[in-house]
């Protein structure tokens, strides 16, 4: 039998029971005009009577299995689109609107409608919401598990029957309603998706004059905000990097360099890009390139210092460093010497662990912090505090880190000990450039951006003594920064020995007689130096070695009697010994 009519959603069994149902009923009817058999006749009647009960039973049936697959559907469609209900956006209208003449009724708009109602964003969701359920419904009419179910057909029929009631717009009925109450007329106003989006494109469609200059002064403010927003986090980004990669650094040398550009991004662009009035400036052009330099600048510090880390961590290296072990091991004492003299001037001048501090001088507070190394010995002052001392410089160190009288005597003597101990290292200094040149046979393949950018790392690694420049050059630092960090100016107080003298001497002059014998105190000078080489004919008095046997010889001038136990800085108390020989002395007093 066809599927034709509503016998197509009959299952197999119920079209049986009709077919067998309804062949009884012809039957009896033509036996009954046949044999003129009025039983026949009623079997035939009552066999209509049952054909019709079982159909209306069967098709109630059959509509509430429709219903069941409907909803089913339904119900994964609404999942698939996120909202509750498809039957929730099918309406005669959305809104109604009550104008009070037939002049109102013909001449109001969809804008007239929007500036009134302020639902511009709800009919624009609503608009899109349709548009996406016949969407939806479409892709699953062509593509879905169902259409081998006997009810597919009325689901099919029912889900196009919503795409042409479900469309992409806004419905709103305006009525002319009299002042009696009377509904007069009527009109569907209908507002596309595509007309919903132009006027939301233009938002001066539903705005006065000035409320639309308004609207687009805060616009341009905003979008002035974002562009800001964007060179912080590009500021930001250098930022973040530069805090990660500084502690992996090889050459540490190369956190200076990392901070000197740091601080230039701070200096140039944190309150430069707060000051930008105009979303057009000129100047965005100039810092957008000047934080690209410093990005530029930054990634490839941190790229070459990682060629170098590669290098020492490759064979190449290792096969070097084993070669030199020997060299390395005959100079063993003398390294330990001269890093036992680094440490001994970091104790005398204060402790010189370079220290980090979270600094930003962004008074706005949209850039993220970025860990400066910086010295302690950094005095951070007010304009009026850092113009005096810059003219009495020397006074201001002593306020600022010498301010305790009392620990006056003992920082005088360390103070004396410190000038003898550069002494000693700037002549350790040049020794240990001669050494370098023992190992020039053994670093001929040593690649030249190594040497060029860490020398001194380098030698270090063979095992051979480094002096690094902070050491020697040792200063007090004065900064001043404005508020908001607008302005910002430093200068520094090298200690040299001209500097550590005067110091010594200014310190001196605040303490009694009683407390120092000033005029027992002499210096241990460059000049006295010499003095006491030269007439000990540059040779070590305890162990006889000289400059003349071996060119390379360090010799110290040392107390005969300790200062630590009342000697004094004269040339009768000083002798020449050689670095070995003044190691084993110590404080100790030598007998002859």
């Amino acid at each position: 039998m066809a599927k034709t009519g509503k016998l197509k959603y009959y299952d197999e069994k119920a079209k049986k029971t009709v077919l067998i149902i309804a062949v009884v009923t012809a039957l009896s009817f033509v036996l009954s005009i046949a044999l003129v058999n009025p039983y026949l006749f009623m079997i035939g009647i009552i066999g209509v009577l049952v054909l019709s009960a079982y159909m209306s039973i069967t098709e109630k049936k059959i509509k509430k299995e429709q219903g069941e697959l409907l909803n089913e559907i339904k119900g994964k469609l609404q999942n698939t689109l996120n909202i509750s209900s498809i039957d929730a956006f099918i309406s005669e209208y959305d809104d109604r609107v009550v104008v009070k003449s037939r002049q109102a009724l013909d001449s109001y708009t969809d804008l007239k409608y929007f500036k009134e109602t302020n639902v511009l964003d709800n009919a624009k969701e609503k608009a899109t919401t349709r548009m996406r359920i016949s969407k939806c419904i479409s892709h699953f009419l062509q593509n879905n598990d169902y259409k081998e179910n006997r009810l597919y057909d009325y689901v099919a029929e029912e889900l196009e029957r919503y795409i042409k009631i479900i469309r992409s717009e806004y419905k709103v009925l305006v009525s002319y309603v009299t002042a009696s109450g009377n509904n007069v007329a009527n009109n569907m106003m209908t507002v596309s998706l595509g007309r919903l989006n132009e006027i939301a494109a233009h938002p001066e469609y539903l705005m006065s004059k000035g409320e639309y200059n308004k609207f687009l002064k805060q616009q341009e403010k905003e979008a002035l905000e974002e562009k800001k927003k964007s060179y912080y986090e590009k500021v930001n980004a250098i930022i973040d990097f530069a805090n990660s990669a500084k502690e992996e650094l090889v050459v540490k040398s190369k956190a200076n360099e990392l901070d000197t550009l740091i601080q230039s991004l701070f200096d140039r662009t944190i309150n430069s890009i707060q000051k930008i009035k105009e979303l057009e400036s000129e100047e965005w052009e100039m810092i957008g390139n000047f934080i690209s330099s410093i990005s530029d600048q930054v990634t490839k510090l941190v790229e070459d210092d990682k060629k170098i880390s590669d290098y020492y961590a490759s064979d190449d290296f290792a096969k070097i460093k084993e070669t030199c072990d020997n060299l390395t091991q005959s100079r063993k004492d003398f390294n330990e010497y001269i890093e036992e003299k680094a440490e001994s001037i970091s104790k005398l001048f204060g402790t010189r662990v370079s220290r980090n501090e979270t600094e930003t001088n962004d008074e706005y507070n949209y850039v993220r912090a970025y860990k400066k190394s910086i010295t302690p010995f950094t005095a951070e002052v007010s304009s009026t505090v850092f113009g005096s001392a810059e003219n009495n410089p020397m006074d201001y160190v002593i306020k600022y880190f010498y301010p305790n009288k009392s620990q006056y005597k003992s920082q005088i003597e360390k103070l004396q000990l410190l000038i003898e101990e550069l002494e000693t290292l700037k002549e350790a200094k040049e020794i240990i450039e001669n050494y370098k040149k023992d190992y020039d046979e053994y670093i001929q393949n040593v690649p030249e951006f190594v040497l060029k950018n860490d020398e001194d790392g380098f030698y270090k690694r063979l095992g051979l003594a480094v002096i690094d420049e902070a050491v020697l050059n040792v200063e007090y630092k004065f900064a001043y920064t404005s508020d908001g960090g607008m302005a910002q100016r430093s200068f520094t107080v090298p200690m040299n020995e001209e500097n550590i003298t005067e110091l010594i001497n200014r310190l001196e002059s605040k303490l009694t007689t009683q407390a120092l014998a000033k005029e027992q105190r002499a210096l241990m000078t460059s000049k006295l130096r010499t003095q006491v080489k030269e007439r000990d004919n540059y040779t070590c008095c305890q162990c006889g070695n000289s400059t003349h046997a071996e060119p390379n010889l360090l010799l110290e001038i040392d107390h005969i009697i300790p200062i630590a136990k009342g000697g004094l800085t004269k040339e009768d108390n000083l002798q020449t010994l050689c670095w070995k020989c003044n190691r084993s002395k110590g404080s100790k007093l030598i007998t002859a």
